[in-house]
């Protein structure tokens, strides 16, 4: 590239591009239009703060019931709502919303980008992420809160068996599924292309592989979860059989679902504490942070493994001895990795003379905890003990111990640590050592003696017990030490909200460290970055690092204040982290939180079977997702005329996976083929422990229409191909793409036909019931596809006379993604459904 005569220098542009940068600030506007990962990161804390406190209460209560014997404070009945939703606020509303805004609010700090990938993204993240909220809660208006435990399980969880309260959870649970996968999404995306020039991924900090694993796992685990929570919402909404014992379902297969979700989503949470750890303690310590490649891998493992070891729960559960040998193997290896960071911890600290601020109290405090769960995790591993100690008291201390010790600790470090780049104002340090005290002897107190009880006999999720148990004086001790913890967090929320807000102003890197965020100024812009860093090593801020590469010099200097017209930052490779293009980033918009509203209005619809309304719902944020995503004439004209490719020689409009939308694609994509994955699991395992097949002497499904309609998913491969060929050469494409649109349209209308033909209800029983799923998610596939490919004809037909731009070439590529998936999971359905049960 030849910069040598870039003309206007970037103090030119500067009044410019700060207002196009500017976000609204006024009015309706600045909360509803602005997308900013900034404000969203903060609202996605401050929500999870208010959760907690409310689920913070509601264990208070439990705590008080268990405080004496006998006790009738609160009646069973109630009891078991509050420990619903005070599980169920804690895992879904409270910790990882919270681990989400902060990397949301910091990642692109972190990784030298002005934006998350997709700031609309965000916004309707949360949007749907507070919906969801509200309807977990809505149950308390209605007297219809759950009370079947966080976990949800079958058969309890029927409709047979509970109320209106399980609606309300299984939908809330869905927005904060749909929520997590796109945040997930977004922040893959981020970390993966957006990142500052030269971090390539050997000089990733810990902060960015740990949230790069915890996104993937995110993505995977929710959208499981989404598929397991659509199969027993349909079961209590239309009659269907998946868990349905007496119509040949299977209770256990929740089980299996839900925790194949359930023990990824801890190291969801662990995961990004340990980023945490590892960004804090060597800023304290003041040395960099020990082995780091070996952390690197440990984390790659720790999320790899996490999907092996489900059945950790359900090993009172009948399953095989070889699974059983399996999962408590899996348990037992999980620990070596997170052994593996723990001592590269401790080697950082050796000799050292780490500077005991609050955030390092609460390091040192997670130290002590976490390895104590840990060793009680190890015990419950061994399938022998877990068979004595399952459904005691004793889990519940582990899993506190791991989740409170292993993540809490960490983001209260984190909170005090970030404070001052977050607000702009010191945490005060005395309070913060008081918390600190106050949290770390409450929670021990708390939960130590739970270990005791619970080997003395107690059961969990019992109301109350008899004195004769001998635990009365165990149990007040937790309950008064609950409190006093309860008292900590409390000097925490004041320290946040007070001095956090009007306390000591804060210094330009208050800490003395040596990664990017401490870069910025405490007032720092909307765009964080208007000149990209520069990268040469893993501490960026550290003076002695070597010299920085001429051309990324350059290339730096020519993007200070560029773009001026639009939002734009920089697309990086994903290995080198060498530059590749100018990515937009969307500005203010009123599509996030309009989108989100569609569907909390086909949510609420649904759940009291007004299906009119939810058809419209579906229909209305069906046309506003399109309206989103519909590439704009005059925004790619702005782009094209803008002076930054010839100032760096970069293009605007970046195709294939230098681009985020084919990223994006990718992992909705991934969603989709998880979602599949629920249902041929749920097929095969019903069919193992089903005696007939199909069940009740029902005649296998059709083979001729079926045969037809598969086969011409299947030849619609090779005319895309050729109508990808031929726009890619500049020829017309129209005519084999609209063919491709026929034969996926008549496809699906044979696949309709097949399912109404097929004679049974999808009510009948379990095997009835997943013929119809299976069929009918594999309609709504073929439909995105078609929406997707006609969206690609129509822009053909609207650009047919230009020359051939980028966006066209990306939007081909995104649709060729989405077709051949979709030809794929055909395959796929047709030898499931009309193959496996002819051949064996």
């Amino acid at each position: 590239m030849n910069l040598s005569d870039s003309a206007p220098s970037a103090a030119s542009y500067k009044e410019e591009f700060e207002k196009v940068w500017t976000a609204p600030e006024t009015g309706m506007a600045s909360w509803f239009a602005t997308v900013n990962n900034q404000p969203f990161g903060n609202r996605f804390m401050v929500s999870s703060l208010v959760f907690f406190l409310l689920a913070g209460m509601m264990a208070l209560l439990m705590r008080l019931q268990l405080a004496v014997p006998d006790n009738n404070l609160v009646g069973p009945e109630t009891y078991n709502r509050l420990f619903t939703m005070h599980g169920a606020t804690m895992m879904f509303l409270v910790i990882l919303p919270f681990l989400e805004g902060l990397a949301i609010y910091l990642l692109p700090i972190f990784v030298g980008a002005r934006e998350m990938a997709f700031p609309r993204m965000s916004a309707f993240s949360f949007w749907v992420f507070i919906s969801g909220g509200f309807i977990f809660f809505t149950g308390f208006l209605f007297n219809a809160v759950p009370d079947t435990g966080w976990f949800v399980y079958a058969p309890l969880s029927l409709e047979s068996y509970t109320g209106l309260g399980v609606d309300f959870l299984l939908v809330g649970l869905g927005f904060i599924e749909i929520a997590g996968v796109g945040t997930g999404i977004e922040i893959v995306t981020t970390i993966l292309k957006l990142r500052a020039p030269g971090m390539s991924l050997g000089r990733l900090p810990l902060f960015g592989w740990t949230w790069l694993v915890t996104g993937v796992m995110i993505i995977i685990a929710f959208a499981t979860l989404f598929g397991a929570t659509v199969l027993i919402e349909f079961d209590r909404a239309i009659g269907t059989k998946f868990f349905v014992a007496e119509a040949g379902g299977n209770p256990v297969l929740w089980q299996h679902l839900f925790w194949f979700f359930g023990h990824p989503d801890v190291y969801i949470m662990f995961l990004p504490a340990t980023g945490f750890v590892s960004m804090i303690l060597p800023t304290f310590a003041r040395r960099p942070l020990a082995g780091y490649s070996m952390v690197v891998v440990a984390v790659l493992i720790t999320g790899f493994l996490s999907f092996g070891l489900w059945a950790h729960h359900m090993f009172t559960t009948g399953l095989p001895p070889i699974a059983s040998g399996f999962f408590a193997a899996a348990s037992i290896m999980i620990g070596v990795a997170s052994g593996v960071q723990i001592f590269s911890w401790i080697a950082t600290l050796w000799r050292s003379s780490p500077a005991l601020k609050t955030p390092m109290l609460f390091i040192l405090g997670f130290f002590f905890i976490f390895v104590l769960g840990g060793l009680t995790g190890v015990m419950v591993a061994v399938l022998p003990f877990d068979l004595q100690a399952h459904d005691t008291y004793f889990v519940v201390a582990h899993f506190h111990y791991v989740l409170i010790g292993g993540v809490v600790f960490p983001i209260l470090a984190a909170i005090h640590y970030w404070l001052p780049l977050i607000t702009g104002y010191l945490p005060n340090e005395r309070l913060g050592r008081w918390s600190f005290w106050t949290i770390f002897i409450g929670f021990n107190l708390t939960f130590f003696p739970m270990h005791i009880t619970g080997l003395l006999g107690m059961s969990r999720r019992v109301y109350t017990y008899s004195a004769n148990l001998g635990i009365g004086e165990l149990n007040l001790l937790s309950t008064v030490a609950a409190f006093f913890m309860g008292l900590g967090f409390l000097m925490v929320v004041y320290n946040i909200f007070y001095f956090g807000m009007r306390g000591k102003r804060a210094e330009k890197n208050p800490w003395g460290a040596r990664s990017l965020e401490w870069a910025v100024t405490v007032d720092m812009p909307n765009y964080i970055f208007n000149k990209p860093p520069i990268i040469s090593s893993r501490e960026p801020l550290d003076e002695t690092q070597g010299k920085k590469p001429e051309h990324l010099v350059h290339l730096a200097a020519a993007m200070e204040n560029q773009p001026s017209a639009w939002r734009a930052t920089l697309v990086t490779d994903v290995i080198t982290g060498e530059p590749q293009a100018i990515q937009r980033v969307a500005g203010p918009s009123y599509i996030p939180i309009t989108a989100a509203s569609g569907i909390v209005i086909m949510s609420i619809a649904t759940l009291f079977k007004a299906y009119i309304v939810a058809a419209v719902g579906l229909i209305f944020t069906l046309g506003v997702v399109a309206y989103w995503l519909w590439p704009r004439s005059a925004e790619l004209e702005k782009m094209r005329k803008s002076d930054v490719t010839r100032l760096t020689g970069l293009p605007v409009e970046p195709t294939g996976t230098q681009a985020v939308g084919w990223w994006a694609m990718t992992g909705v994509l991934t969603v989709m083929a998880t979602i599949f994955g629920v249902l041929f699991y749920s097929y095969f395992y019903l069919r193992v422990y089903s005696l007939d097949w199909p069940q009740g002497d029902l005649p296998l499904p059709g083979f001729l229409r079926s045969g037809l309609a598969y086969g011409m998913l299947l030849a619609s491969g090779p005319l895309f191909f050729i109508g990808q060929k031929r726009l890619r050469a500049g020829q017309s494409s129209l005519l084999p793409l609209i063919v491709c649109c026929g034969l996926g349209l008549v496809a699906g209308v044979l696949v309709v036909m097949e399912s109404v033909a097929a004679g049974y209800s999808p009510t009948l029983n379990a095997y009835a019931s997943l013929f119809h799923a299976i069929t009918w998610h594999m309609v709504a596939l073929v439909l995105t596809g078609l929406a997707v490919l006609v969206s690609l004809v129509l822009h053909i037909f609207r650009d047919r006379k230009e020359s051939l731009s980028g966006t066209l070439i990306l939007h081909q590529q995104v649709t060729a993604l989405a077709w051949y998936f979709m030809i794929a999971v055909g395959v796929l359905v047709f030898a499931t459904l009309y193959l496996s049960p002819r051949l064996f």
